[in-house]
């Protein structure tokens, strides 16, 4: 096996030039494949945890209405049996974060505007999204706060600051009206845009005062310990609850639209990872191609001489694995420093492109992604596209007639 490894080796060099231009080929290739994926995952990754911190958490337990109908009259009773359960989970639940969500007309002396009033406990909260980072003016909320913490982009529409006060007039539990005028204690930058722009931020006490919801909830959100047991733990929970009035939901049934569109959009990525895979297997089938015609005589001689056909149709392989391996190698290699620099520097969109993004409501951002995923999954694939080319010489070298 060493004789056939060394003569692989110097035969792929004999032509050090095309053996270059194979190289190069598979590395720009396999160079411009992590690029493209780590650019897509790295997005889909920044929006799937954009929403996961901000919105949605990886499970949530609701009404069974609330889905549907997202109204504060589907909301759940957090008692002491619904306490008792969560605690039940504590070695696979890390924490869990009770909201209180529901629309409003706020208002100042001038301006009014729809807004989404969401009532939180600020601890767990912080837990969860690090808003305590993201606040510029003011402080963040206290849990026994009486103020509100506006967001910037609501807060600049508004023309509101720190110290002025809001009237928030809305529908609270069953009918109940829900009035009343609060201090803006806290101005936060959201990121992104759609949250943003409608997006306030109370107490759990003060929310629940505010719309006459008293122990109530309209959702929990569930931050497992293992993020890879959402579903597992989903289940669990599932069969302890009254599944006429409550149940469980996963980030994945969550954001089902969300993930429906990620996949539509890989789509495209995909087509022109193809392309270059193509670009690939015709760049490594033409170096084959050539190789053996080329050294028909040369491999004659060597059957003259004694050799057998499994040992040469061997070589032949090796050469062509030589080859894929050494590009891949370099293309990875090349790419590590590439992608690594766009994950702490993602690139800033501008223009249409932005405003297309924002529109979308995340934050206009190109990100990478590093996972090693990335990576060895393409140098899975250029290694399969070897080994389906590498059987063409193998086939050649059993059917070669010497005599011709």
């Amino acid at each position: 096996m060493k004789l056939i490894l060394t003569l692989a080796w110097r035969n792929i060099w004999r032509n050090r030039r095309r053996t270059l231009i194979t190289i190069s080929s598979v590395l720009f290739a396999v160079l411009l494949a992590i690029i493209f994926y780590s650019m897509e995952k790295g997005a889909y990754d920044r929006m799937i945890d954009t929403m996961v911190r901000y919105s949605t958490g990886y499970l949530q337990i609701q009404d069974v209405l609330y889905e549907e109908e997202p109204s504060i009259d589907h909301s759940v009773h957090f008692d002491h049996q619904m306490e008792a359960l969560l605690k039940s989970f504590d070695d696979q639940i890390e924490f869990y974060v009770p909201r209180l969500q529901n629309f409003a007309l706020v208002a100042t002396e001038n301006i009014s505007r729809a807004a989404m009033v969401t009532g939180i406990d600020p601890t767990l909260e912080n837990k969860l999204s690090d808003l305590s980072e993201d606040v510029v003016a003011g402080q963040y909320l206290t849990v026994n706060d009486d103020g509100l913490m506006i967001a910037e982009g609501l807060a600049n529409i508004l023309r509101v600051s720190i110290g002025d006060t809001l009237v928030l007039l809305g529908q609270g539990f069953h009918g109940a009206t829900a009035a009343g005028m609060f201090p803006v204690t806290g101005i936060i930058d959201l990121k992104v845009p759609e949250l943003n722009n409608n997006t306030i931020y109370m107490s759990l006490k003060q929310a629940q005062w505010f719309y006459m919801a008293d122990d109530r909830l309209t959702s929990i959100i569930i931050m497992p310990v293992n993020p890879e047991q959402t579903n597992a733990i989903a289940q669990a929970i599932g069969k302890k609850l009254d599944p006429e009035w409550q149940r469980v939901l996963t980030w994945e049934e969550l954001l089902a639209d969300l993930l429906k569109l990620m996949q539509f959009d890989m789509a495209g990525t995909y087509l022109l990872m193809f392309i270059l895979y193509v670009v690939i297997a015709f760049g490594l089938f033409g170096t084959i191609i050539t190789m053996m015609i080329e050294r028909q005589k040369e491999f004659a001689l060597l059957f003259a001489l004694g050799m057998k056909r499994g040992k040469l149709a061997a070589m032949c392989f090796l050469e062509s694995l030589m080859i894929s391996i050494a590009g891949i190698i370099a293309g990875i290699a090349v790419a590590i420093p590439i992608v690594t620099y766009f994950v702490y520097n993602p690139i800033r969109l501008s223009g249409a492109m932005a405003d297309t993004v924002e529109d979308y409501g995340f934050e206009p951002l190109l990100p990478f992604s590093s996972s090693p995923e990335i990576f060895y999954s393409q140098a899975l694939i250029v290694l399969l596209l070897t080994f389906v080319i590498g059987m063409y010489p193998v086939y050649k070298a059993y059917k070669l007639k010497v005599i011709n």
